[in-house]
């Protein structure tokens, strides 16, 4: 696998998520997964946690998603996926720790695809992790 193609698709991905994010922003955490399907093509999922301004309040999620929708974004994460699967790199999760100043720590999972499964301690597990990287 070529990791500098790698390294560009996952900053284009940490880009667009910052893009749809809210202004103040301090912290996001971001966890996607993708999943082949025979019947139905590509299947896929994300959900996403975030912090506002220097206190790290968490996002109130009652006034909507704390990203905005985006299709560049979706598309990103496809190439990513479409690119390591090309590569014999079988992800089904993907998971981003961003802090205000632009670092940014990214997991790959492999095993199971519990977002798209419905099993909520699981994902919300992942989730919880990521968020404790940074």
């Amino acid at each position: 696998m070529n990791f500098l193609k790698r390294a560009q698709l996952v900053n284009v991905i940490v880009n667009e998520i910052i893009y749809v994010a809210p202004v103040n922003w301090s912290k996001i955490v971001y966890y996607t997964e993708r999943l082949r399907d025979e019947k139905i093509g590509l299947r896929s999922k994300a959900i996403a946690g975030c912090w506002l301004g220097n206190e790290k309040i968490p996002h109130n999620n009652s006034k909507g998603p704390p990203l905005k929708s985006s299709v560049e974004l979706f598309e990103a994460i496809d190439a990513l996926f479409v690119y390591s699967e090309e590569n014999a790199e079988k992800w089904s999760g993907f998971g981003v720790a961003i802090d205000q100043n632009g670092k940014y720590i990214t997991q790959f999972y492999y095993e199971d695809t519990p977002l798209l499964d419905n099993k909520t301690d699981e994902y919300k597990e992942k989730l919880d992790a990521l968020a404790a990287i940074n």
